[in-house]
Formats: structure tokens, sequence, C-alpha cells
């Protein structure tokens, strides 16, 4: 059988032909060889990057031992500035003997335990305040700054692979004990101290109530005097035929011995006026297990990385 086909038409058959093995090859063949070993490329760079990380972590090691023993020194330092966490028991415990110390009347006595820790800052119109104000700001900020790039992070689509590169060579550079170690002048959210409102009332003579305002004013722990006042204190006693006290309650301002007597036959009544100092402060207590706690968890997480 003879073939009409003419010799060009051979020769583009023929090129065709070779075309579509050497394409077959290339798809089938070298494509698939190509995109694992751009992938094992991209496993060599990563562990590049991590020994890189490792090898940082190992030579600021020294370093980081020596400022977790520093951390330690100053916070065992300056825990002893603060009281210990207290039950309200001991807090009222605490304030009677202050006042009983100086032989002084306790006329009212109260507290508030925290549920949280305290946000208190400097005086409103102080310079302090106005620097803690913008390093909130600053902090809030750089907050929000990080949570944004967690959010790019994990956008896959949001970064290309050179974006990605060029963010783990900033995180090589980046010195690790920096986000180990925050910059202690900066803010940082207190998560540990807790304040105890107090406000008692006292009475008695006008020499025990300085000496009781100089035994608050010498506290040894943290403490703030919010406000003082002085005052009196007007109390009725009653007495039996014996002489013996019945009760005593504070008076109030329309009450007299006289008024007494006439709507309590046979009781004698005695009315005293004492000189009163009224004191709030504010008790500052320390909570050592969630600063344990939170060195611990910083240490296993450092160890982990290692």
């Amino acid at each position: 059988m003879k073939s009409n086909m003419s010799n060009r038409d051979k020769t583009l058959l023929t090129v065709m032909f070779i075309i579509v093995i050497v394409v077959s090859i290339g798809y089938w063949g070298i494509r698939p060889q190509l995109k694992a070993y751009v992938g094992l490329q991209e496993k060599i760079e990563k562990e590049v990057y991590t020994k890189k990380l490792n090898q940082q972590k190992i030579t600021n090691l020294g370093f980081v031992e020596e400022s977790v023993n520093d951390y330690e020194k100053k916070i065992n330092d300056r825990k002893d500035e603060f009281f210990p966490v207290m039950t309200s028991s001991e807090v009222d415990r605490m304030m009677t003997e202050m006042a009983l110390d100086e032989k002084l009347d306790i006329y009212d006595l109260s507290f508030r335990m925290p549920s949280k820790p305290t946000e208190r800052l400097a005086y409103r119109n102080s310079e302090l305040y106005k620097v803690q104000q913008q390093q909130i700001k600053d902090y809030n900020k750089s907050i929000d700054e990080l949570e944004e790039d967690d959010e790019d992070d994990s956008d896959d689509d949001s970064d290309s692979k050179d974006d990605k590169k060029s963010k783990d060579s900033k995180k090589t550079a980046t010195d690790i004990t920096d986000q180990v170690f925050p910059d202690e002048e900066g803010y940082q959210p207190n998560t540990d101290i807790y304040a105890v409102p107090v406000t008692i009332t006292v009475g008695g003579d006008l020499k025990n109530l300085e000496a009781f305002l100089d035994s608050v004013m010498s506290i040894d722990k943290r403490y703030l005097l919010t406000s003082y006042a002085w005052g009196e204190y007007r109390e009725i006693i009653r007495y039996d035929a014996d002489g013996r006290i019945i009760s005593a309650k504070e008076a109030t301002g329309n009450e007299t011995e006289a008024k007494i007597k006439n709507t309590e036959d046979g009781v004698k009544v005695e009315i005293v006026t004492k000189k009163s100092l009224t004191v709030s402060l504010e008790l500052y207590m320390c909570d050592m297990s969630i600063i344990t706690a939170s060195e611990t968890d910083a240490e296993s997480t450092l160890e982990t990385d290692e």
C-alpha cells in the first residue's frame, strides 16, 4: 500500500511526535522531580534557620541564666516590700491590733477584699501619671501590632514566599533575650499586686489618736494613705443600778441625757464625747504564687525551645 504523504508531511509528523515525547518526559518526568527538589530546598532553608535560631539561644544561654538569677533576686527583694496575701480575718485582726495597741476604741472598720489586681496609677495631676498614660498607650499599640502580625502569618494567601523568607531573616537577627526579658522601664500590666481598701474610725485620747496615726504612717509594707479626718464621737452609755454597763452605742445629734432619762426610768445614762479619727488607706498584697508559676512556665518554655 502506497502512502500519499509527502516528504514534508512526514517531516512535520516526525517533528510533532518528537515534541510530544519531549513534553511528556518534561511534564511527567522532570517536573515532579523539580517540584520535589524545590520542596527539599525549602526544608533545608527552614532547618538552617532553625539551626541558627538554636545557636543564638545556646550562645545567649549564659546571659539568660544570669538574667534569670538577677530577676529572681529582684523579685525576692521586692516581695518583702508588700504584704503577703491575707484573708479578711487577717486584715481585720491586723487593724484591730493596731488600734488596741494604742488603747483606742474601734467605732467602725470596713474593707473590701480584691477580686483582681489593682489598676491604680500615680496622682492624676502629676508628671508620673502622664508618663504612665503614654507607656500604656505604647504598650497597647505594640500588642495590637503583634496581633496583626499573627493574623498576617496565619493567612497563607496574604504573604508570598519571598516575604516569608524576609520575615524569617529579620527574626533571625532579633536578640532572643529581648523577647524573654522585656524592658524594665516600660509598662507591664499588673498581674500579682492586689489592693485592699480599708477605712477605720477609732476614738480615744488625742495623744493616743496621734500615736495611732503615726503607727499607720510607719507601716513597713507597701500602703497608700488616701485620707484621714478628725472628728468627735458621742457615745451613750447605760448603767444598771449597780453601776454596770448595760449597753453603749453612738448618740444621734438630738439625743441628750435628759431625754433618755425621761424615757428610761431607773437607768443611769451618760453621754461621753470623745475625739475620733477616721483613716482610709490601701494595703498592697503580692501574690507570689503567680510569680513563681510564671517563672516556672518561662523556664520550661525556654528549655523546650532549646
